[in-house]
């Protein structure tokens, strides 16, 4: 088998897969979370509001500064399978908050903290480590939508929902090899 010894491409510098990845719903109330697999993650970005101002006497340029931020709300999707039905559960415990009535009592916490762990690859034996995580913040869900129902296709049914939030964390793993990414503390 032939070696390529002038290649530029390292193990150090290739970049992170986006396809394996696993979530953690951490809800104080709802148990049935605690990891369940998902097709895909979508809307982990944050923006910030530029607030343009003009001096006297500095009337060619305007000057910025940095304005409110906002996350975008996420969006998790997964396969619909039976017996599982934490998404709508999550759901449904707002109509207790909104209305009064729902599947939650009064006081209990609708929010929840989402962990979503970047796994190495290729790992092909033992415990695949976290080389990124993000940690959302105070996540509850606005909606919750499933596939359109075709007789005529070949595919399966999905579920999706998108949580509001308040601000994520993000870190990256210092060097590449055993070295993992974790958050120590429950917030």
């Amino acid at each position: 088998m032939a070696t390529t010894t002038n290649s530029i491409a390292r193990l150090a510098s290739d970049p992170l897969r986006n396809f394996k990845f696993q979530v953690q719903i951490q809800h104080p109330t709802l148990k049935t979370f605690a990891r369940m697999g998902f097709m895909s993650v979508s809307g982990l970005n944050v923006t910030t509001e530029v607030i343009p101002y003009r001096e006297g006497g500095m009337n060619t340029t305007t000057q910025k500064m940095p304005g409110q931020s906002d996350f975008a709300p996420i969006t998790l999707s997964k396969g619909l399978v039976v017996g599982d039905s934490a998404m709508m559960d999550w759901m449904r415990q707002l109509f207790t908050v909104m209305q009064g009535e729902g599947n939650g009592a009064a006081g209990d916490e609708f929010r929840a903290m989402v962990d979503v762990y970047i796994l190495d690859h290729p790992v092909t034996k033992g415990t695949t480590p976290a080389k990124a995580a993000f940690r959302i913040y105070n996540a509850w869900p606005t909606a919750v939508a499933f596939s359109d129902l075709d007789a005529g296709a070949n595919a399966i049914v999905v579920q999706q929902m998108t949580l509001a939030h308040e601000g994520f964390e993000f870190k990256l793993a210092s060097k590449v090899g055993s070295t993992a990414v974790s958050f120590n503390s429950k917030k």
